[in-house]
């Protein structure tokens, strides 16, 4: 059942992130008053784009920190993680993400104006997700892996 609740806690961070920060707060707050999109192209597509890849990005995160909690319950076997060296395995979980920033930062088309806010919400948004995802549903063998759970995470 444990679990259970911790990729039930996983959705709900992505859900969060997604419906929250992704369609609401960025898409038609932020974004929409700062982008000046390029030539040929409306602004609703250009927002539409960046909803596509705001999405996969998420999933992508999500999807990276579910592979993380899979491999660390049931195929890492230990009782002390500081002992088990999985750190570096876990900046390569973290390294998924941050391609995926890198992918959707290139095939979002460039905007004349703004474009840096919506890099900065992929950058944010993605990296929050895996981050999040990871401090407070780790299993519990590996809880203090991911850097800064110590002081998170409490218990």
């Amino acid at each position: 059942m444990r679990h259970l609740l911790n990729i039930v806690g996983m959705i709900v961070i992505a859900l969060l992130i997604y419906f929250l920060f992704l369609l609401f707060l960025e898409g038609q707050l932020w974004l929409y008053e700062r982008v000046v999109p390029p030539a040929n192209v409306t602004l609703e597509d250009w927002l539409d784009s960046f909803k596509r890849w705001g999405t996969i990005g998420i999933v992508t995160s999500w999807a990276s920190a579910l592979l993380w909690y899979i491999l660390g319950q049931w195929s890492f076997h230990t009782d002390q993680w500081s002992a088990s060296y999985k750190r570096p395995l876990w900046y390569v979980m973290l390294f998924v993400p941050v391609v995926a920033v890198i992918l959707g930062i290139w095939f979002t088309e460039q905007a004349q104006e703004g474009a840096i806010y919506a890099y900065i919400f992929y950058g944010v948004n993605w990296l929050l997700c895996f981050y999040l995802a990871t401090v407070w549903f780790s299993p519990s063998a590996f809880k203090y892996t991911p850097l800064g759970a110590k002081a998170l995470r409490h218990w």
